[in-house]
């Protein structure tokens, strides 16, 4: 099957994902909207579709390893899927580690607190560090 004809609104057919990339790997600190004038400056008589643009602009931004990744923001489960197992941490050895009475005596309570729900002592313990911080 053949390839259909670019879709460009101009007299001039540009690749624009080949221009796109030219212009990252010339200059890795060019911005989005920096390609985007500089593509309307060389192709004056091309209409480009700014969104496009800006998504091969990413891509291009990508191939070459220019992204900053981004940690996923913790979301609520689905309801019905199963909580993933988390593998079990290694056991120091008892004779190494120190018994903190004080410590166990007031994870004692607060399981008490939430009726031996220890997902419930968890969850406490998690938001008590994150209003800490």
């Amino acid at each position: 099957m053949a390839k259909r004809a670019a879709a460009g609104k101009g007299e001039v057919d540009v690749n624009v994902s080949k221009e796109v990339r030219a212009l990252v790997e010339g200059n890795k600190e060019i911005r989005g909207p920096e390609v985007i004038a500089i593509l309307k400056e060389k192709f004056p008589t091309m209409e480009f579709n700014e969104n496009s643009v800006q998504v091969a602009f990413a891509n291009a931004r990508r191939k070459l390893g220019l992204t900053r990744t981004i940690k996923k923001r913790p979301g609520k489960r689905k309801a019905g899927r199963p909580a993933a197992a988390a593998a079990p941490a290694a056991a120091p050895a008892t004779a190494s580690v120190a018994v903190n009475i004080v410590a166990l005596t007031a994870a004692k309570e607060l399981l008490k607190a939430c009726a031996g729900d220890i997902a419930a002592a968890q969850t406490a313990l998690k938001q008590i560090v994150i209003l800490m911080n």
